[in-house]
């Protein structure tokens, strides 16, 4: 049985998050984590401390596609024949075909946490120094910030990501839009998706370490590309920051599938909600479901035309 319990140390009152345990005729209180000064807590923030403690906020429980050995070849196939196209551009057409893929995932990105700028706004503002109209200052920020936040991923994705790396891209992604107390840094208080509890706030860096300790057995393991799919699904549900684990997530998502020198994905805000369906059919124990949707995002991104 988990419990809060108050302990006064030094005339200061401080709470923990403890489990009982019979040993025989005894009951004796184990201290599972330290939650800080005592205050109150809300049934909804010790919901999620006991779902965290029985790791129900974990999914990735076996290494297992999802996906067909078709559809990996699939997904491998458009991957090689865009890196081909690009490959074989001139430079300055390369680099414009850089700038459209980064107009397109930076628009939707920040469209599906709210922004209203599209792709062709997202591209003169980043790429020509033209301001938009009718935008707000965080709209712009959250543009700017992305694209830096790209560079520092493109710079160091050749090796395997840290949660330091993780606490970085949160630096650069809400730069400017949130304080210092936070920015940068796991959240110290609970968060929610809705009305759907994420990791408690006093499980998070441990969780972290977890997920990126099994991307690292996974791709060993499984396909690539179900392990850049299925981690995401997991980072949602863990929601380590208190703003901006949306846009952390999808670059996340890339930072592996570039690792593995796989084309990135851009998911659409388009299909916003049939993405929020997938994450949620994820938490509830449906796997398959962003892998099937991120397979689907995957190939009509880099579709061509069949030519005979």
């Amino acid at each position: 049985m988990v419990s809060i319990v108050v302990k006064t140390i030094h005339n200061n009152k401080y709470l923990y998050l403890v489990e009982s345990i019979r040993t025989g005729t005894k009951v004796v209180q184990k201290s599972i984590k330290y939650i800080g000064k005592k205050r109150p807590i809300t049934k909804e923030e010790f919901e999620s401390m006991q779902i965290s403690h029985k790791k129900e906020d974990w999914i990735l429980t076996q290494f297992k596609d999802e996906l067909s050995y078709q559809d990996h070849e699939t997904l491998l196939h458009v991957s090689k024949e865009y890196s081909k196209y690009v490959n074989e551009l001139d430079p300055i057409s390369n680099s414009k075909e850089k700038e459209k893929f980064l107009s397109i995932f930076i628009a939707n990105s920040n469209s599906i946490e709210g922004s209203t700028m599209t792709p062709k706004e997202t591209f003169e503002f980043l790429f020509n120094d033209t301001v938009p109209q009718r935008h707000t200052k965080k709209e712009l920020f959250m543009a700017s910030n992305l694209l830096d936040a790209w560079h520092y991923l493109e710079k160091n994705c050749d090796r395997f990501p840290t949660p330091e790396d993780l606490l970085s891209l949160h630096s650069l992604v809400n730069r400017g839009i949130e304080t210092d107390q936070t920015l940068g840094k796991f959240k110290k208080n609970q968060n929610y998706i809705g009305d759907v509890h994420t990791t408690s706030f006093l499980f998070v860096s441990e969780r972290i370490d977890e997920l990126l300790n099994w991307i690292k057995k996974a791709l060993k393991k499984i396909n690539e590309f179900e392990v850049a799919f299925q981690s995401h699904a997991q980072f949602e549900i863990i929601h380590p920051f208190v703003d901006g684990n949306g846009r952390v997530g999808r670059l996340i998502l890339n930072w592996i599938l570039l690792y593995k020198k796989l084309m990135p994905l851009a998911i659409s805000y388009q299909n916003r909600s049939q993405y929020l369906s997938a994450l949620e059919n994820s938490r509830r124990g449906k796997i398959e479901a962003i892998s099937q949707f991120c397979f689907q995002e995957y190939i009509n991104q880099y579709s061509f035309v069949n030519i005979n």
